[in-house]
């Protein structure tokens, strides 16, 4: 199912090509246009980072009112989001058909033994684990591991235990995205200085990019970074101005650094990770 909504099965994301990049014409990132130059070798100016809107709705504080409360050990209370949730913000956030999940092993019955400390006596438990790996259009993929323990041993506890470990690791991958996914509701205190909404110690309305440069001069050094990874993989200004447009729905001139940073970013990857293919052919 490639919007996430399901438990079972494969959820690959549609919009993948089978090379593990992004067909960008029509998937809400740019191509180039008719024009390949480097085709021999796959490459094109691509950006496979997440497009600004995205990383824009990422950094917006998570919405308490989609925060869910229960017990835990130690008579303690824990702040989690739900699954239905966290699949509801991911097609907000991504798109439907901007992301899935998928697993990536077998779910595996675990069993595990405890001895009670004040009796003697072994005790067994079972949980199910569950990889799961979640892809995203425009990102690396996420994958981590579910669990989820078996409280009623009849085939229904099973079949819900299975269901929660395969739930349980989507929202761990999701998870990386960082707090509108809850990040910041697990460990002992929220990421501070990381905090979705939060701006970073060099605030970007500071006039001052954290190394002493002024803005003007960021700004134009990451235009003529962006273009000059164009001209690597053959294509000139024109293109890759004709390339931020049709990206971003703005001129290259009129983008702020938080929009042009992630693109100089993901073209500097592609151009690498292309190097890299080479140099390992």
């Amino acid at each position: 199912m490639g919007n996430g909504n399901g438990q079972n099965g494969n959820h690959n994301t549609n919009g993948h090509h089978p090379n593990g990049h992004v067909n960008l014409n029509g998937n809400g990132v740019a191509d180039i246009g008719g024009h390949d130059p480097a085709s021999s070798a796959g490459l094109a100016l691509l950006w496979d980072g997440l497009p600004p809107a995205v990383v824009s709705a990422l950094e917006q504080p998570l919405d308490p009112a989609l925060v869910s409360r229960r017990d835990g050990r130690g008579n303690r209370s824990y702040d989690y989001i739900e699954g239905h949730t966290a699949i509801d913000e991911a097609n907000r956030i991504f798109g439907y058909g901007g992301w899935g999940y998928e697993l990536m092993g077998e779910v595996s019955l675990r069993r595990m033994e405890r001895v009670d400390v004040r009796t003697g006596e072994v005790k067994v438990n079972y949980a199910y684990s569950a990889p799961v790996r979640v892809s995203v259009v425009g990102a690396p993929p996420r994958t981590d591991i579910g669990f989820h323990v078996v409280t009623d041993d009849n085939p229904e506890g099973h079949e819900t235990a299975v269901k929660g470990a395969v739930t349980d690791g989507l929202k761990r991958a999701l998870r990386s995205f960082g707090d509108r996914f809850g990040n910041g509701l697990y460990g002992d205190q929220p990421t501070s200085n990381n905090r979705a909404g939060a701006p970073p110690s060099n605030a970007r309305g500071n006039g001052n990019n954290g190394q002493g440069r002024r803005d003007g001069s960021y700004l134009q050094q990451l235009r003529g970074r962006l273009i000059a990874l164009g001209a690597e993989q053959g294509f000139d200004e024109e293109r890759v101005r004709d390339a931020v447009k049709k990206q971003t729905g703005r001129d290259l001139d009129d983008l702020p650094a938080k929009d042009l940073k992630p693109l100089v970013e993901n073209a500097a990857r592609k151009v690498n990770e292309a190097k890299a293919a080479e140099g390992s052919g």
